[in-house]
């Protein structure tokens, strides 16, 4: 007869690799949490697209084998026309920390993003090709720790 023994099993629940915690806000009303209608992302030189919808609040993984994650954000910006995607890139600098949970549940990553340095901020703010302006304002880093999901890590303001 084969069992597992209790420490075997990974349990539900158990914290695992965190993923950076983004909300999103009115840069005229900073206090007001917005949805942004119709936002994409994507890991720069990937075609794949996370595509949630209309959200105020996403997860954004980032990688455990680098120090930094460029992650871009579709936003379709209502024209007088049509709408046009305007595609900003945000790249996240961090130290990745590794740290053992269990025999059953292996490891887990923690980050802690960089602390800006004098022109050179962090995260990093560049616009994509499809569009000639921003479409994010700016971006505050609230929680610079990445150890769990129930803290804001980063504010976008658009």
């Amino acid at each position: 007869m084969v069992s597992c023994e209790k420490d075997d099993i990974c349990a539900e629940g158990t914290a695992t690799t965190p993923s950076l915690v983004v909300e999103f806000y009115d840069k005229s009303d900073e206090a007001t949490l917005t949805n942004v209608n119709g936002l994409k992302y994507f890991v720069e030189g990937m075609t794949d697209t996370i595509s949630p919808g209309s959200v105020s609040s996403i997860r954004v993984p980032l990688r455990v084998d680098a120090t930094s994650t460029k992650w871009g954000f579709v936003y379709y910006r209502p024209n007088t026309s049509l709408v046009t995607p305007n595609t900003d890139f945000l790249e996240f600098k961090y130290i990745p920390r590794t740290e053992y949970v269990s025999r059953a549940c292996g490891y887990k990553t923690l980050f802690t993003l960089d602390l800006p340095a004098a022109g050179a901020p962090n995260p990093v703010l560049t616009n994509g090709t499809d569009a000639t302006s921003l479409w994010i304002d700016h971006v505050d880093v609230i929680t610079p720790n990445i150890e769990n999901e129930d803290d804001v890590h980063i504010k976008i303001y658009f």
